[in-house]
């Protein structure tokens, strides 16, 4: 690996710059936590204030560097620097004993550009007000976070076994950054809930209704990154723009009898679509500004800039129409015996959905141009019902410092079953660091020349600037623009709590990341899934745990031209504090995990293809002094196909664009860095990593498909059979994070 003596200058100027950041920060914080406790205690202390937040900040360079061009045909920024502060305060204001009004203010300035006014963002990203009537009744009306079970209401994740801290803490921002928390859905709307303890035979009862929006008619431009799957494609699922407001109307009941040790819920969702909000635009004919209006005859009636009426969204123009009940009920035998150290509990899940396939077809004037819209039910997808069941059971014993649990999930989910509130993804695989150095592939995610997992796992910016496609500095220059964005500011984060059309959800799984998102990317509601998955943790104390894991599932209904797909997933970590083992106050962490997933495919026509990948991790965390502490981590992910995987993985994409598909794929990253930590999510950090990249293409894949393959670097040579792409990206940043 070699850095260009600019990039070195950049790297020492970036050290220098961080580290007096982080030394002067380092000591306000350790002066200063006491004051701010004292703040923060004297505002609640006045009656019907509290004051909560977070304050988050990245000082971050990042430098690509490869050997294979030579000759400079990427012209791109190979260099990336990104430096933010945010400041989230919460306010809790109590009028009155029984309503409370919650308000989120954040603060947000770009170091970069820090003296500029207009840099500098205030918003309001969370609002609501909530209250209660009695001891039993509770209502929020505004922003709100709910879930359900992994069948009605969940944003599932993705799952990284015994992640090292210096990756983790870097997830974690990135996930605050959109408000998430945990498998909770962000809505918006109004919630009112009934809980009421009854007696210890029937125990616990509970009854909520809510009404919310998951999307909003919004007219988005086609080429911009913020907002869209694949900007300036014309696919279904290709933009987030919507044509109407998309509604979810539900009940939930729970019931906790016998001591609170038994369990039975039922819910029930209608989510629609509301044709009543459908709201059109106007843009250019194909979006070409130079395009002319004619008359009958033909004759020019205006040179440019015709504008016509049409859909907000013209490539995806159906409406949904779902709705989903479910069913559940468990049972904590252990606790009904009365035996603390006994862990036994069983929980079942069914869920029905019925979805209408519906399609608004324009209708035109004398005109030609869109008068309105008509919806049109598809018969052979109206009322179509899908099911989904899902059963775990957890056995163990806990005795004394040691504690062993075997726990194991039962999957049938049917290629029908749809519901979009469990299953779209929290985690969808986006571009974010040296994203400019892509140029116009940098849409297609993990098809990109840049990709890797660890930096869409890990790596966020919320506001990003992009270069424009000559990377000229005058009028002109501005003027033009790359297939993969608009040039304006976009966030680029991994991570949201978006709920997704079936279009949406279909591309997405083209998508997906296969070392992490192969076996069940929507969670257990994943469609197209039978099988089971058990999972057995060892522990000893609080300073050694283990965990072994191991899955095996195919899909229900396999795709055209397959007579089975079938999944392997195995894999086992161990995390250990060594210090804590000795006695030792101070922690002196070590883990590490390794988890394999396996796809196999058998043709009708006959043969196999096989797609394998295997991820491991190893981290260490000690701390060395008081509040001073030492992180380190380690990733690889190794990815094979045979030659049928490589032609049906290049068909998946083909719809979206030529691809080389992959033969043997090398991933990997090493991090170091000191810290300050006050407390689990207080510390300040400074780290230094690397990612290194190894890739191998099977170029003849994508001649025989004709086109350039989008995912190869501009100085590829496709004229081989076989091209590897060599890469490394070196990466200094400094953070912040402070939750009070």
């Amino acid at each position: 690996m070699k850095i260009n003596k600019s990039a070195s200058k950049m790297i020492t100027r970036t050290l220098g710059a961080i580290a007096l950041t982080s030394g002067v920060a380092a000591a306000s914080v350790a002066s200063n936590q006491a004051l701010l406790e004292s703040k923060v205690d004297s505002a609640n202390a006045h009656r019907g204030l509290e004051v909560t937040g977070a304050i988050r900040g990245i000082a971050q360079a990042s430098f690509v560097n490869t050997d294979q061009d030579p000759y400079g045909k990427n012209t791109k920024p190979d260099a990336e620097r990104n430096e933010f502060v945010n400041a989230d305060f919460n306010f809790g204001f109590r009028p009155w004993e029984s309503v409370r009004a919650n308000a989120m203010l954040r603060f947000y300035a770009g170091m970069q550009d820090y003296f500029a006014a207009a840099a500098k963002i205030i918003e309001v990203p969370w609002l609501n007000v909530e209250g209660q009537i009695g001891n039993s009744f509770y209502w929020t009306v505004g922003d709100f976070r709910q879930q359900y079970s992994p069948l009605t209401l969940f944003n599932p994740d993705v799952e990284v076994l015994y992640e090292p801290t210096v990756f983790a803490r870097q997830r974690h921002m990135a996930e605050k950054q959109q408000l998430l928390e945990g498998n909770q859905r962000n809505l918006q709307g109004a919630n009112v809930q009934f809980r009421h303890g009854l007696n210890d035979v029937f125990g616990e009862v509970r009854v909520e209704g809510m009404f919310a929006r998951v999307n909003r008619a919004q007219p988005l431009d086609f080429s911009g990154a913020e907002g869209n799957i694949l900007p300036n494609n014309t696919i279904a699922g290709a933009t987030q723009a919507s044509n109407t407001d998309k509604f979810v109307l539900a009940g939930n009941f729970e019931l906790f009898p016998l001591k609170r040790n038994a369990y039975v819920g039922a819910t029930a969702m209608y989510i629609f679509d509301n044709e009543d909000s459908k709201t059109v635009t106007y843009r250019h004919p194909n979006n070409d500004p130079t395009a002319s209006l004619e008359d009958e005859e033909g004759n020019t009636i205006v040179e440019t800039g015709y504008y016509r009426e049409e859909a907000i969204n013209p490539y995806d123009l159906s409406l949904q129409k779902t709705l989903v009940l479910g069913g559940r009920f468990g049972a904590d035998v252990a606790g009904m015996m009365g035996n603390s150290s006994l862990i036994l509990d069983a929980t079942a899940e069914m869920a029905l959905s019925s979805n209408d396939g519906i399609t608004t077809v324009p209708m035109l004037n004398e005109d030609g141009e869109v008068e309105s819209y008509v919806a049109i039910n598809d018969p052979e997808k109206e009322g179509e019902s899908g099911l989904g069941f899902n059963a775990n059971v957890n056995v163990g014993y806990t005795g004394g410092s040691w504690k062993l649990k075997v726990s194991g999930d039962l999957v049938f989910n049917d290629s029908a079953w749809f519901n979009n509130l469990a299953q779209s993804p929290k985690f969808f695989a986006q571009r974010v660091l040296n994203s400019d150095y892509d140029g116009n592939t940098v849409k297609y995610g993990i098809n990109s020349p840049l990709y890797t997992t660890f930096d869409a796992l890990y790596n966020f910016a919320p506001k990003f600037s992009p270069v424009t496609a000559s990377m000229k500095t005058d009028d002109n220059g501005f003027k033009e623009h790359l297939e993969s964005y608009d040039f304006a500011p976009y966030s680029k984060n991994s991570y949201s709590s978006t709920v997704y059309s079936q279009a949406q959800l279909n591309l997405l799984a083209a998508m997906a990341d296969p070392a992490i998102q192969m076996v069940l990317p929507n969670g257990l509601a994943t469609a197209n899934r039978q099988g089971l998955r058990a999972n057995v943790t060892f522990g000893l104390g609080d300073w050694l745990e283990a965990q072994g894991l191991f899955g095996m599932f195919s899909q229900t209904s396999p795709l055209a031209g397959l007579s089975a797909v079938n999944y392997t997933d195995f894999g086992g970590g161990l995390k250990v504090d060594v210090f804590k083992a000795l006695g030792f106050s101070k922690p002196l962490e070590i883990s590490g995990s390794y988890r394999h997933t396996e796809r196999s495919m058998d043709a009708s026509a006959g043969g196999s293809a096989e797609m394998k990948t295997d991820f491991i991790n190893a981290g260490l965390y000690v701390q060395y002094m008081p509040r001073l502490g030492f992180t380190a981590g380690f990733q690889m992910v190794n990815m094979e196909m045979n030659d049928l995987q490589q032609m049906y993985s290049a068909a998946q994409f083909a719809s979206i664009a030529t691809t080389a598909p992959m033969v043997t794929g090398k991933q990997m990253q090493w991090m170091v860095g000191l810290d300050y930590s006050l407390d689990k999510n207080v510390w300040l950090s400074l780290n230094f990593g690397m990612v290194s990249v190894e890739n191998t293409y099977n170029t003849a894949v994508s001649t025989a498909l004709g086109g350039d393959a989008v995912n190869l670097p501009v100085y590829a040579d496709e004229t081989l059979a076989e091209f590897t792409s060599e890469f490394t990206q070196t990466i200094v940043e400094a953070s912040i994070n402070v939750e009070f």
